[in-house]
């Protein structure tokens, strides 16, 4: 048996409405019952992250992989105001879940008081059980997704996406202290968070935890914009996507070969050129399959990798190893800061393969 809320009479398990008061009854909460009211704020936050998620991969296969390091492009800046606002509105999806979950707690049946000197603390109600559970599970998925979004900004080797990032954070220094001045402001300002209204209290903390993220950003940031253009890792290598390689054979249209060990800003503040002793290189667009040829050496190439190959009719006899070199040079002057080899044999004189072994081959 349970009792009316309001009134206190006893009810039966079948009643929709307290015969004493007439007042309608509410069913305890229940995380299944709760997700099939509310799934279209469910609806919302995976259509929302799998749309982020996705925005770079698509860029990527468009422009290319150089699309989002490259310095005077605009829109990697674009990229970070739609995660930045993207996490904002996933926010406000929870916090708004988080209401709903609350909502209506007090009129559920109580299970048990926690008292101390006459004076209670914890009132436990029926759905408090599977309220603390959906909770345990959405909060830390909320703080990661928002966070992970939030913090992916200023790693994004773009200046304009550096200077939002900076912006952002920066932003929210006076924003953290205005909310805590007195707590009538702070107050007011987390009554604006929809859900939170009649949580001000948990809307504050919840409110200082992101700016808290936020700030995150400043160092990261600032790090960028403190780098000098003279600065770069002297330890490169050249990376092959794979070990033979044959135009005649493989399904490939060239060897693509990585500069690794450097980061997307060093590379951008630098220019560098690709030579070989043997074959050319090419440019492979990832969206049409187009193949660029550019020739051997290729000069002020500022894409981190490139493609080498051979012509498929030379039928030259006992062919010599290949080596292919990679020297970096400042933007401004001729002085070498960093070069690599890779070195490539011949298997039944045809098919190309990447020696691994040290020291380049005799």
């Amino acid at each position: 048996m349970k009792n009316c809320p309001d009134c206190g009479s006893e009810l039966s398990s079948a009643d929709l409405f307290c015969p004493s008061c007439k007042k309608g009854l509410k069913n305890s909460f229940t995380i299944r019952h709760f997700l099939w009211e509310n799934f279209r704020f469910f609806t919302m936050i995976g259509i929302t992250a799998t749309m982020i998620s996705l925005i770079p991969n698509m860029g990527t296969r468009i422009l290319g992989s150089s699309w989002i390091t490259d310095p005077d492009s605009v829109l990697p800046l674009f990229l970070s105001i739609i995660i930045f606002f993207g996490a904002m509105f996933l926010t406000i999806c929870f916090l708004i879940i988080f209401g709903l979950v609350f909502q209506g707690r007090e009129t559920e049946n109580v299970q048990k008081k926690i008292t101390l000197w006459s004076r209670t603390l914890i009132t436990w109600y029926e759905g408090d059980s599977q309220r603390s559970i959906l909770l345990f599970v959405l909060v830390p998925m909320w703080v990661g997704l928002t966070l992970f979004f939030i913090l992916l900004m200023p790693l994004i080797p773009n200046k304009y996406s550096w200077l939002f990032a900076a912006v952002i954070g920066l932003t929210c220094i006076p924003l953290l202290i205005f909310s805590f001045l007195g707590w009538n402001i702070g107050k007011k300002i987390i009554g604006i968070i929809p859900g939170m209204e009649k949580f001000p209290r948990l809307g504050t903390v919840v409110f200082a935890l992101l700016l808290i993220g936020f700030l995150v950003l400043v160092p990261l940031a600032i790090s960028r914009f403190s780098d000098t253009a003279d600065t770069f890792s002297e330890n490169i290598k050249i990376r092959a996507d794979q070990q033979y390689f044959s135009p005649s054979v493989s399904s490939a249209q060239g060897l693509r070969l990585e500069i690794t060990n450097v980061s997307g800003r060093e590379l951008l503040e630098s220019r560098h050129t690709w030579s070989a002793d043997y074959g050319y290189f090419i440019r492979v667009m990832p969206t049409t399959s187009e193949v660029i040829i550019l020739g051997n050496p290729v000069y002020d190439d500022t894409s981190r990798d490139i493609y080498w190959t051979y012509s498929g009719n030379d039928q030259q006899q006992n062919k010599k190893p290949v080596k292919i070199d990679l020297h970096l040079y400042p933007l401004q002057g001729n002085e070498e800061i960093a070069h690599s080899s890779l070195y490539l044999t011949w298997y039944n004189n045809d098919i190309a393969y990447v020696n691994t072994s040290s020291g380049s081959p005799v």
